[in-house]
């Protein structure tokens, strides 16, 4: 999984809420160990906060950011899309006579995302990504992609890059359009439904 960003100020936040938190925490267990007249080193003492946002932090970025309390508050603004999608594709190369078959895995945290697309022909994998919260259009998954092909590909067909914007709906569908890089040169429409 890579990194992705987004625009939503989640981002800016949360850390600070989680930092409010762990402050508390260590706290309240500096308070308790000192009623059971229980002494602890120095060294175990110290970093008693930092312990507490690191846990606070990696249990939010794979767990709490996609709990429905958390997105209620408005905490959290970024879609979970992990899951299996389902659907076709149309493209350039055949002048778009036929759909072809897809299907698209999404591995997601709060701050890291796969996006995987397989076809009967190649297997993309992403780069880099953005989810756009805040466009006018609504919530966007933009993100670079390297595709490989399959042993059954056609031999003009080779490794290249490209770009896919895809509009979420609901969360839902995925629908977009996707660019190819300079090679292929060849562009189509996404369409899929979360399995």
């Amino acid at each position: 999984m890579h990194g992705y960003s987004t625009d939503s100020g989640e981002r800016r936040v949360v850390p600070l809420l989680l930092a409010l938190l762990a402050i508390a925490l260590a706290w309240v267990s500096s308070k308790f160990l000192a009623s059971i007249h229980l002494s602890m080193p120095w060294w175990v003492d110290a970093p008693s906060s930092m312990a507490f946002y690191g846990v606070l932090y990696a249990l939010f970025d794979k767990y709490f950011w996609r709990n429905s309390l958390v997105c209620k508050l408005g905490l959290v603004r970024t879609p979970n899309l992990t899951g299996r999608w389902r659907g076709f594709l149309i493209t350039s190369f055949d002048g778009h006579a036929k759909r072809h078959d897809l299907m698209i895995n999404i591995f997601q945290s709060w701050t890291q995302i796969s996006v995987f697309l397989t076809t009967t022909t190649s297997i993309s994998r992403s780069c880099a990504a953005v989810i756009q919260i805040d466009d006018p259009e609504g919530v966007s998954l933009i993100y670079q992609y390297q595709n490989q092909p399959l042993a059954n590909a056609m031999r003009t067909m080779h490794m290249h890059y490209g770009t896919a914007m895809l509009r979420i709906s609901n969360c839902a569908c995925l629908v977009g359009d996707y660019y190819a890089g300079r090679d292929r040169r060849t562009f189509g429409r996404i369409c899929c439904k979360r399995s």
